[in-house]
Parts: C-alpha cells; structure tokens; sequence
C-alpha cells in the first residue's frame, strides 16, 4: 500500500470550521477556495445518518498536469478531528482513501491529511502498477497544492 502524509499548520483556523465545510461545503463558501484548481465538490447523495454513507463527488486539479475527479464514500466521521473518504469509481468503491485529520492547537489549526491507496494482503502485487500512475511527478504535485489549499481554505473560512 502507498502512503502519503502531509502535514499544515494554519493560524486562525479552527478544526470545527474545516470539518463543517468538508462533510457539506456551502457552494457559496466553496466557490471562493481556489476557483482554478478546485471545479465541484459536494454531496451528491445523502446517507441515513450523515456523513457517515454520504456520496461526495470531488473534481479539482493539483497541477497542470495531474487531476483528482473521483466519487468518495464518508466511511468514518469523528466531528470535529477526524473524516475517512473512500474513493469510488464507476460505482465501485476502489483502494484509495483520503484521512483528514484536525487538531486544535492555541494558535492554530493542525491538519493531516493522509492518501492511502493500494492493497494489503495478496492485493500488494498490484500496487507497482499502481504506482505507475501514483509516481514521484503525482506526490509532488500533491503536496504543493496541499500547502496551497488549506492556507487558502483558512482564509476564506475567516472571512465567514
């Protein structure tokens, strides 16, 4: 399984914020975090105890080069520290997850955010072919446009 962590620490952010505007991003609200890079993100179908179940469709670019546009199932929700996203494609849940993690601090918001994607078990044979497409060029890309959103995304919750 491939892993990648990345770590922010934002002041004047604050975990309940971020966690409200990633279990339901108010259009409004998300129209303003990073309009380039960033094109729709929303719930497309609500489960019987959101957000836990609820679909989400996210499509947004981390670099010229790469793309992100993927359903994801809200499989774990602790509010405010925790959500586990796990992508879906063609109506099929896939071994890709996303973990963000929140945790106030006296002076500023620490965020982890963490990409799994890949198999255990026997699964692991695959995942050199996974990471033809998962390379070094990809993760690059991805903690720039990490460092890039969250400090956006703190800014435009601030002025909320």
């Amino acid at each position: 399984m491939i892993v990648h962590r990345m770590k922010s620490r934002l002041r004047g952010a604050n975990a309940k914020q971020f966690y409200e505007f990633m279990i339901n991003p108010p259009p409004e609200v998300y129209a303003h975090w990073l309009p380039k890079e960033h094109h729709k993100f929303h719930v497309v179908k609500q489960s019987k105890k959101p957000p836990v179940g609820d679909l989400i469709y996210f499509d947004q670019h981390i670099s010229p080069k790469h793309r992100l546009r993927f359903y994801a199932v809200t499989k774990a929700a602790k509010k405010p520290e925790r959500i586990l996203f796990q992508m879906r494609k063609f109506g099929i849940n896939i071994p890709g997850y996303l973990e963000l993690k929140f945790r106030d601090t006296s002076d500023a918001l620490l965020l982890v955010e963490t990409l799994y994607i890949g198999f255990n078990g026997i699964g692991k044979l695959l995942d050199p072919f996974i990471g033809i497409v998962f390379n070094k060029s990809f993760f690059k890309a991805l903690d720039s446009h990490h460092k890039r959103e969250w400090a956006n995304l703190a800014e435009v919750l601030s002025k909320q």
